[in-house]
């Protein structure tokens, strides 16, 4: 009964319902507005230049697909709906505001000399991958940075309560879920103590990522306590194309000198303390020294968005190296432009390899691009291997991933499922000397509509970690057949085939 009142009084459940009551209420009047001629032209002149609108628009043509067949099949009122939701513009950032961060950024060298020039000299292959994500993100490469890997959340949330601990001048906290419960409180506990030290701790957290996990206006309990902190793009209940935009990254700066990041967010179902689609596998690493410079930038840069402010960002460079561990170049991706940098990161990855290449990914919703850039390297006889969860959290895309199977088993790609549970992480490996670690689901609304953060890894003892990590889920996982895949109901089919045309949208 406890369990029904909360659902009952849930945040969620009456912003669904309200976005509901919109959708029907704008719905009826579209409807009748069309009986009458005057309007009728008007909704039909209207669905033409959205048309237009959609079609001359910068984006990857499957996202304007969806757009323009909606538009056809509903030409009223799919233009209505476009209108309302799919305009790409989030206001808590402009390009004046932008710039001046920019302008205000010290220079690299005042601490340390990046490693771009020494990586590129290695192969042309890290040159081509590295130069495209500094070109794109302004983000370097680094050496003087350690690193290491958890498989486990338990290890991950220990060793951050015991860095933490030794924190002396600002903690920056970035996540797109944060949940009240075992880990957490205890984590507070040291935030709170901190900032009565007059140690700097700021917290943004995603509204809608965590409006289930956590009250409303928790932010303002957080500032009551100490803490600087802001929601992310709260929850309106109305109709606006901000909803779209989330902020998935996952940042945990300490000092500037050591930085947690990984596809675990800060609650109790990523250690097993809450168990909801079976045991949770998931990833994080940690950096320090060099390197932890590009998450402190990322993480300035959207505080900077959210909540104003102009920082002498002098005060937060790093203050230990660490050892050289190989290279590491961790960058950030974002909704505000057309650019797609981590969807051509990922197949720049898989154009590169020449033995295997070895994805894990809770969603397997790719464009025909990227379908396309797989299928070719298999062809090609390179290993290629994708391991998905066993175990959905949403079920509509879960259907959406397993209808994309037969195409890639066809071309030779093996396809894997994780049976104890749901598979979290977000892990590219090539050729054991490439890995990447980081927020990015391979599937449009990671590549479009969020903001989103990875960590490049280049001949690192992560990548062997990594490797490591892959053959004992390998496993635990059940590989998919051709077979498997054709053996669908018609209903079943039908139903996968209606969701993955929508996907982008999903």
């Amino acid at each position: 009964m406890r369990k029904f009142f909360k659902v009952l009084t849930s945040r969620l459940l009456w912003s669904v319902l309200a976005f509901i009551l919109q959708f029907a209420v704008i719905a009826y009047f579209v409807i009748w507005a069309s009986y009458y001629k005057g309007y009728f032209y008007f909704f039909f002149v209207f669905s033409i230049l959205m048309g237009f609108v959609v079609f001359t628009r910068p984006e990857k043509p499957a996202y304007k697909t969806v757009w323009i067949f909606l538009i056809c099949i509903f030409p009223l009122y799919g233009a209505v709906l476009y209108f309302l939701m799919a305009n790409k513009k989030l206001g808590y950032f402009s390009r004046r505001k932008t710039a001046a961060f920019h302008k205000s950024l010290p220079r690299e060298d005042s601490f340390q000399r990046n490693a771009d020039e020494e990586l590129y000299s290695i192969s042309p292959e890290f040159r081509k991958l590295s130069l495209f994500v500094r070109n794109s993100t302004g983000m370097s490469a680094w050496k003087d940075t350690e690193c290491r890997y958890f498989e486990y959340a338990d290890d991950f949330f220990c060793d951050l309560l015991s860095e933490v601990e030794e924190a002396e001048r600002f903690i920056f906290i970035e996540y797109f879920i944060i949940g009240e419960g075992h880990w957490w409180e205890r984590i507070l506990s040291v935030l709170e103590r901190k900032a009565r030290e007059g140690v700097d701790v700021r917290v943004i957290y995603d509204d809608l990522g965590s409006i289930s996990a956590l009250p409303k206006n928790y932010d303002r309990r957080l500032r009551e306590k100490g803490l600087k902190a802001v929601a992310f793009n709260r929850v309106r209940i109305h109709f606006n194309p901000r909803l779209n935009f989330r902020d998935h990254r996952k940042i945990f700066n300490i000092d500037g000198n050591i930085c947690y990041t990984g596809g675990l967010n800060l609650a109790d179902e990523y250690s097993n303390d809450m168990i909801r689609f079976g045991y949770w596998k998931d990833n994080a690493v940690k950096i320090k020294g060099a390197a932890v410079w590009n998450f402190t930038y990322l993480f300035l840069e959207m505080w900077m968005g959210v909540a104003g402010g102009h920082d002498d960002l002098s005060l937060y460079l790093p203050r230990v190296m660490g050892r050289s561990e190989g290279f590491v170049q961790p960058f950030g991706d974002n909704p505000l432009d057309s650019d797609t940098t981590t969807e051509n990161v990922y197949k720049k990855m898989i154009s590169m390899a020449r033995d295997h290449i070895w994805i894990t990914t809770p969603y397997l919703v790719p464009d025909d691009s990227m379908i396309e850039a797989l299928s070719d390297a298999s062809r090609s006889g390179v290993d290629v291997r994708i391991i998905t969860p066993h175990h959905p959290d949403k079920k509509s895309v879960f259907e959406v991933s397993r209808s994309n199977y037969l195409q890639l088993l066809e071309a030779g790609v093996r396809i894997y499922e994780y049976i104890p549970g749901f598979l979290h992480s977000k892990t590219f490996l090539v050729d054991d000397e490439v890995a990447i670690v980081g927020t990015t689901n391979l599937d449009y609304r990671s590549f479009y509509l969020h903001f989103e953060l990875s960590v490049l890894f280049f001949r690192s003892p992560v990548v062997e970690s990594v490797r490591r990590d892959f053959e004992k889920t390998f496993d635990m996982s059940r590989e998919q057949t051709v077979a498997m895949a054709r053996n669908v109901s018609l209903p079943l089919r039908v139903i996968r085939y209606f969701l993955r045309l929508f996907s982008p949208a999903l």
